[in-house]
């Protein structure tokens, strides 16, 4: 999951085949106006509210939901808000993320490099069985478009546990700067 600010009052969040089943969300209660997809979503924004800085401290009058479901399972939500809670100013450049995607060839590990080079404060790569795991830390805002890049190469998470073993148990092929010398060397 990762969402981006896109107003003072508007919030994107994609979410993924794998968190829609850790939310117990399916795209086809999304789309109905029941009572159980009030329930589901309401108890989905109270998570994403505390595992984000989204919403901290806020009781918005009323919240505007938009979901539109994914060719992969996953979702893509809008949410407004209206009245006097807001959401909070878009974080600084100054906090980062930290991404892996696993992809099943060296070929499109090294293309999607290319395309990230520049764009991660750091990169690693590891190589895990017959896939190469990708390991990206970059400023929140620039996390998205590499997010976008890396879901049409991979499969992605942010999971830290999933993140530590690859460190842990994976062959590394580069700990730093991955993106930027593997792109100049192709």
């Amino acid at each position: 999951m990762y969402y981006d600010t896109l107003s003072r009052n508007t919030v994107k969040i994609v979410l993924t085949r794998g968190d829609m089943d850790r939310y117990s969300l399916e795209s086809a209660s999304l789309r109905a106006r029941s009572a159980e997809s009030k329930r589901s979503l309401t108890g989905f924004l109270k998570k994403f509210q505390s595992e984000s800085s989204l919403f901290k401290g806020q009781k918005p009058e009323r919240l505007f939901l938009e979901a539109f479901p994914s060719d992969d399972g996953g979702c893509v939500l809008y949410v407004s808000t209206l009245g006097t809670g807001v959401l909070p100013p878009p974080e600084t450049e100054d906090s980062s993320e930290t991404v892996m995607c696993t992809i099943g060839s060296f070929r499109d590990a090294a293309h999607f490099c290319r395309c990230i080079s520049g764009k991660a404060e750091h990169s690693a790569l590891y190589r895990f069985g017959s896939d190469y795991c990708m390991i990206i830390s970059a400023a929140t805002g620039v996390m998205c478009e590499i997010c976008r890049l890396a879901e049409e190469f991979g499969e992605m998470t942010d999971e830290a546990s999933d993140i530590a073993y690859i460190t842990e148990y994976g062959g590394e092929i580069c700990a730093e700067g991955a993106a930027e010398l593997i792109a100049e060397l192709i």
